[in-house]
Order: C-alpha cells, then sequence, then structure tokens
C-alpha cells in the first residue's frame, strides 16, 4: 500500500479524529485532538484542544509510521504523569469510547499475538530497522493476526477494548526502537 492509499485510508476512517466529534472530514483526518484538557502530560496543543504540529506519520529509522493507528482522542501521552498506571508511560493512550478498528502502523512481520501482564491483549509487529510497534488492551484481534504473519500499513490487526489493567476503552501504543521506547507525537 502506497502512503498516499494509507493517508487515504486513514482519512475515510477518520484516523486521529476526536472519539466525540462529528465524523472527520478528509482535512481533520491528520490532526489528533486531546480527550480532556487534565491530561497530565499532554504536549502542546493550541486553544481548540489539537495537538501542535501533529503529523499522521512519523519516520523512524527510515521506516514511515502512523503516529495515531485508530480513530481516537488522546486520554494520555508520552512521559511522566501523575496518578494511573505508573509514573512514566512509555507510550500513549488513543480513547475510542468504544471497540474501533486499529490498523497497522507500517508494512512489517507480527512477532507476538497474545496477553501480556498489564497490557492485557496485545500485538506486536515487527517492522525494519530494528523499529517495532506494540498494540495493547485491545477487545479482540483481527482474524489473520497470528505470529508470523506479515501485514501491509493499514490493515486492520484488532479493536480497541479494556483487556489488561485499562480503565477505559483504548489503545496504549508504542513505537519502540531496538526495544527503547520512543515518542510516536515526537
Amino acid at each position: 500500500m502506497s502512503l498516499k492509499q494509507i493517508v487515504t485510508l486513514l482519512a475515510m476512517t477518520g484516523l486521529a479524529a476526536c472519539a466525540t466529534s462529528p465524523p472527520p472530514t478528509q482535512q481533520s483526518a491528520a490532526r489528533l485532538k486531546l480527550c480532556d484538557t487534565r491530561v497530565s502530560n499532554a504536549p502542546q496543543t493550541d486553544r481548540r484542544g489539537y495537538i501542535v504540529e501533529f503529523a499522521p506519520f512519523k519516520q523512524v529509522r527510515g521506516v514511515s509510521v502512523a503516529r495515531a493507528p485508530v480513530a481516537a482522542c488522546l486520554s494520555s501521552g508520552f512521559g511522566p504523569r501523575r496518578g494511573g498506571a505508573g509514573r512514566l508511560h512509555k507510550g500513549i493512550d488513543l480513547f475510542t469510547g468504544e471497540p474501533r478498528a486499529i490498523i497497522a502502523a507500517a508494512p512489517g512481520r507480527i512477532i507476538e499475538v497474545g496477553r501480556q501482564r498489564g497490557f492485557g491483549r496485545t500485538v506486536l509487529i515487527r517492522h525494519r530497522n530494528g523499529v517495532t510497534t506494540r498494540y495493547a488492551h485491545l477487545s479482540s484481534f483481527a482474524p489473520d493476526v497470528r505470529e508470523g504473519a506479515r501485514v501491509p500499513a493499514g490493515a486492520v490487526i484488532g479493536r480497541t477494548g479494556q483487556s489488561g489493567n485499562a480503565t477505559a476503552i483504548h489503545l496504549h501504543y508504542e513505537i519502540l526502537v531496538d526495544g527503547n521506547a520512543v515518542n510516536p507525537l515526537r
């Protein structure tokens, strides 16, 4: 799938639109909004709550990776936070309110499908150049999602949920480089 096809898919599915907003337009699909102004580790936002300088994709070691692979709003950012599931948050939480389709952020091979302590139902995808993405708290996996399977960018891999230690229906999303978490929003 080409980058243009992925952007079109993201626009059609409303990727990165706020979970409580009306259906997104193609223009709003490239924006990500905070769910609540009280997010303790929120990135900088404009006066309407949209993340400043958000782009739908990020280059990580030559791999174009989606920054928010589900139609959602941001309920927790990357880095230190007060309360919740610990002090250091190694990913971002994308609140959907109800189960929604999650897409593979980039092409790769599924290296893990199952339950992880705290994360609940989880999928890990290895991309190229030491880049891996983690999708956690899923309610279900897509039928073809299994260890060893190749997935194209934009393929549905599961649905958001509340498995593991989640307190709401959302996706915990991480981008890892050589096993170390990096901020999906920077």
